[in-house]
C-alpha cells in the first residue's frame, strides 16, 4: 500500500521548484493530492484507543463490620469496603473514514535536498468518562458519560530527497520523513449520553467530567501526539525509503 504513496510524494518533491511559477491557486494542488491519497493509510493506522487512565479504581478500605467477643474482651472485626472517588476516562478515534481531515501546507524548499512543510490534522475522538463516590461500603453516587470532541493536531515536518546513482549508473532516489515539531489541542466537547444514579449527580457527573479532562490534560495530550505521531510514522515511514529508476522499492 505504501507504493503508490511514496510515488506520488516523489513526484510532488520534485516538481516543487516549479510551483511558484504556476498560478497561485494552483499552488498546493499537489498536496492536498497527496493528503488525500495519506488519508485511508491514516485511518487504518490509527488505534481504537487513544488514551486509558484509571484512577483509585477498586480501592476499598478496612471498615468494622461486628464485635467478637472472646471471653469478655470485645474484638473489632473489620473487613474491606469500596471507599473513595472512583474515576475512569478512555477516549478513542471515532469514525475516522468521516471524521479524519488532513490538509499539507507551506512547502518550503531549505536547500537542494531539504523542504519543511507543515500538517494539519483534524479528527473526531470519543470520550467515555465513569465516577462512582464510595463512603466505607456504601455507594454515595455515580455516573457515567459519552461525549465526542474534536482533535486538532499541527506538526511541522522535514523530507529529505537525495539522489544516488547504482551499480548500473541509475538513479536511486532516497526519501527520509520526520516530524520535527507538533502541538494537539481539542474542542467542541459534546456529551451524548449520561447515566446517573442518585440525588443531583446529572450536575456533579457533568463538572466531574470537566474538571478529570482538565486535570488530566497533560496526560491526554501526550497520548494523543503519541499515538497520533505513531500513526503518522507507519502511514508514511520515516524510516529512510529508496526509489530506484527501475521501479524497484525498499525499505531499510
Amino acid at each position: 500500500m505504501l507504493r503508490p504513496i511514496v510515488a506520488i510524494l516523489l513526484l510532488v518533491l520534485l516538481a516543487t521548484p516549479a510551483l511558484p511559477a504556476q498560478p497561485a491557486a494552483k499552488k498546493d494542488e499537489p498536496f492536498d493530492q497527496l493528503a488525500k491519497a495519506l488519508k485511508p493509510i491514516l485511518v487504518g493506522a490509527m488505534p481504537a484507543t487513544l488514551h486509558e487512565k484509571i484512577d483509585n479504581w477498586d480501592h476499598q478500605v478496612q471498615v468494622p463490620v461486628g464485635v467478637k467477643w472472646r471471653g469478655v474482651k470485645p474484638q473489632v472485626m473489620r473487613s474491606p469496603r469500596n471507599h473513595g472517588e472512583w474515576r475512569k476516562l478512555i477516549i478513542s478515534s471515532q469514525d475516522l473514514p468521516r471524521t479524519l481531515d488532513l490538509k499539507i501546507y507551506d512547502v518550503k524548499n531549505i536547500d537542494a535536498e531539504r523542504q519543511t512543510f507543515k500538517v494539519h490534522l483534524t479528527f473526531q475522538m470519543g470520550v467515555y468518562y465513569d465516577q462512582q463516590n464510595w463512603e466505607s461500603g456504601a455507594r454515595l453516587w455515580s455516573g457515567s458519560v459519552r461525549a465526542r470532541a474534536q482533535v486538532k493536531l499541527d506538526m511541522e515536518c522535514e523530507n529529505t530527497l537525495k539522489v544516488e546513482l547504482d551499480k548500473n549508473n541509475l538513479p536511486d532516489f532516497i526519501l527520509r520523513l520526520r516530524v520535527t515539531s507538533a502541538k494537539i489541542d481539542y474542542d467542541k466537547l459534546v456529551f451524548e449520553h449520561v447515566n446517573v444514579v442518585g440525588g443531583d449527580a446529572a450536575k456533579l457527573i457533568g463538572a466531574a467530567t470537566h474538571r478529570t479532562m482538565k486535570q488530566w490534560r497533560p496526560s491526554i495530550e501526550r497520548d494523543l501526539l503519541a499515538k497520533a505521531n505513531a500513526s503518522i510514522v507507519k502511514a508514511a515511514d520515516t524510516k529512510e525509503i529508496r526509489l530506484g529508476f527501475g521501479g524497484l522499492l525498499k525499505s531499510k
